[in-house]
This record gives structure tokens, sequence and C-alpha cells, in this order.
């Protein structure tokens, strides 16, 4: 079977794309029987729970409102043409677009939310002197185990890497994607929220005492990107704070990043324990249920992210046939419900990531955020009961 690279791998030609699509942004033309007019207040804290009222039209019936990628939360209707609704846990600064969706229709407004201290990002400098406002890059650590090489068609059981993009500030987040915690998706879909990128220069680091990582610039259609590859396991300090050594180029001047990414420990034990047999003879062995699975790790008590993806592939002709994603706490044990794992038949193929992150948000001296992720994982193999 051909096994599906990791999803924050970046969607650079050249750079390893992942073959998957960017999400179109949908703009409320304001012409439809559901519109968006106003939403107020437009941004707040990364922890949710405030409350957003939204002015528009077509408020009928049962009515859902979309943060970004999270999962819908119910809207309450206050008048004709007026709701209110309580918004989700982003857990990262970012600007999403907001869907309202109704018995009528839906409508979006791209940008219309943001996470974060202040109102939606425009990628535009202000006139106070502040700076550049918005994304304007992503810089990604990866550690990978993997239980069973053969079983992927693969010639390591370790895959340490690191990459790095850069281009003019813009609103959006490269880790929208994420469900928030406590929720799980049946459709991935990883969206850029730039397409044209920056020279940066010919290298860019990564540093942590003895720890240099130089991320080499590879020219594809839409700029450069920065990439290593054929890491080892002591590249990847764990528990370590990394700076970002900029050498400056073209569009990107020099500029060091201090403490801009801070890496996750390791994994002590995975349960259950046959998702890493490690021999093909054994593999596959690690049975799923379909009323649901409840999957365990140690150590523990992390400040990041944790994941659990789940490619799911045809036993005889090895196709791949659906997928699952979903986002917790690093709390030591997660359960991937029916809703992901029910539609597949007893004998499906599974391959299962357990993804520690460890996601920053620095700022460069511009003002504009770096996007930083760490990430430890291990891949292991199941099969459908």
């Amino acid at each position: 079977m051909n096994l599906r690279p990791l999803l924050l791998a970046l969607v650079l030609p050249g750079c390893g794309s992942l073959g998957l699509d960017t999400m179109a942004h949908v703009d409320d033309s304001g012409t439809g029987p559901v519109t968006i007019d106003a939403v107020d207040p437009s941004f707040g804290p990364n922890e949710g729970g405030n409350a957003v009222t939204i002015d528009g039209t077509g408020f009928e019936g049962a009515i859902t409102v979309a943060f970004g990628r999270a999962d819908p939360v119910a809207g309450t209707l206050i008048d004709a043409d007026t709701i209110s609704v309580q918004a989700p846990y982003s857990g990262v600064d970012a600007t999403v677009d907001l869907t309202v969706t109704t018995d009528l229709g839906s409508a979006t407004r791209t940008n219309g939310y943001r996470f974060g201290d202040g109102p939606p990002d425009t990628g535009t400098t202000d006139d106070t002197g502040g700076g550049a406002h918005g994304v304007a890059g992503l810089v990604e650590f990866s550690l990978l185990q993997i239980a069973c090489p053969s079983c992927f068609g693969m010639t390591t059981d370790l895959d340490v890497t690191a990459d790095a993009a850069f281009h003019d500030p813009v609103s959006g987040s490269w880790v929208a994607w994420i469900p928030s915690p406590g929720s799980c998706s049946n459709s991935i879909s990883t969206s850029t929220p730039a397409s044209t990128y920056l020279d940066a220069g010919a290298y860019v680091h990564l540093e942590s005492g003895s720890h240099s990582i130089g991320m080499v610039k590879t020219n594809g259609t839409g700029g450069p990107g920065y990439s290593a590859a054929g890491l080892s396991n002591d590249d990847y300090a764990r528990t370590a704070f990394y700076s970002v050594d900029i050498s400056g180029g073209a569009d990107v001047d020099a500029e060091v990043i201090t403490d801009a990414m801070l890496t996750p420990q390791g994994f002590s034990d995975i349960q259950p324990v046959e998702t890493l047999y490690a021999d093909s003879r054994s593999a596959f062995t690690a049975r799923v249920s379909r009323s649901g699975q409840t999957f365990g790790w140690a150590p523990s008590g992390g400040t990041g992210s944790f994941l659990i993806l789940i490619d799911a592939y045809d036993a005889r002709s090895g196709n791949p046939i659906g997928e699952g994603l979903c986002a917790g706490a690093d709390n030591g044990s997660m359960t991937v419900p029916s809703s992901v794992v029910g539609a597949w038949p007893p004998g499906t193929l599974l391959a299962i990531y357990f993804l520690r992150y460890q996601i920053e948000t620095p700022q460069f001296a511009s003002g504009a955020t770096l996007e930083s992720v760490a990430r430890v994982g291990v891949l292991g193999t199941g099969i459908i009961q």
C-alpha cells in the first residue's frame, strides 16, 4: 500500500507535496437566502467560550456556526436577523473563516473571526509603525518512529525532518486544519495560507545548544522552501527550545528568532502494544473495535496537543478507503469513537499515527507571526475487528 505523508509536511512544489487539494474560500456575497452582515466581537481568546453575535438574514430552522475547521456549534436565534453563539476552543492564535448554516443554506465570511487579541488581520502594514500583521511563515521539526517499515515500503524505522517556508503576512494559519480538542473528523483537508514564498537566504537553521539543523533552500514553482532530510535521532533534542536563524535573502532580512520552538517529549509506552509489532509477519494484529477504541500512551502531561490519525486500507487491494483524525489533551488516553471507525468493515487494515504536537507562535521583528510546530510521532498498525 502507499502510505500517505503526514499532514503538516509543507505543501510546497519540490518540497514533498501532500497531494491534497487546497481548500477554496467561499465569500458571502450578500445575495443569497443566508447572509452574514456583521460579527460582534470579531475576535476572542483562543480558549473560546466567549459569546459572539452575528447579524444577517436567512436564520431559520436549525442553525450551526463553524469557526474555521472546528466542529460546528449550535447557534441561538435572538430575532429574525440575529443569532448568538459561543466560540469554540482553538488552542492557537489564528484567523479563520466563519460559516453560518441554516435550513435555507449557508454563508461564509472569509477571515470572519480571529482567535487572539485584536480583530482579524488583513495582512497589511498599519499606519502606526506597528509592523506587518498576520502569519508570515512556518517552521516544522518532526520525528516519526515507524513500527513496521516493510509494511509501508519504507527502508528506515525513523524519519526526522525539518521544513520551513516564508511569505508575506496573511490572515489564516498553517494549523487551522487541526480539530478542536475533544473532537474528531472523517474528512481531513489541509490548506496553506499562502501560495507564493519568499527568499530568506541559502539556509535557515534550527539551533539549540550543540544541535544545529541546516535547512537548505529548494526552489519550487511557488518560490523557495527550506528543508533538511536524512536526520538522525540524535539531531532531535526532546523538550528543548530551538531558535530559528534566518541567513537573509532577497525577500527576508537576516534575523534570529530566539526560543521559537519547543520540542515535546518522546514515548515510553503505546497501548495496545500490538500496534508496535515491528515484524511484518505479526503486523496488523492490534484489534480496533468498530464501536470505538481507546488508545493509551506514556509519559503524558505535555503542554501541547495530541492527535491520533488513522488511515484505513482495503485488505485485498491495499487501496485507501477512509481516514479519521481525533484531537485531545496529552493526558495519556484517547478514545476514537465509532463515528470514525464504525464505517470500515471487519478486516480493514489501519495505519495508526500517535502524534504529539507543540505549537508556538513567536514573532518576527516586524511584528508578523512565525508559526512553529514540533512533532514527535509513532506509526503503528491495526485491523478492524
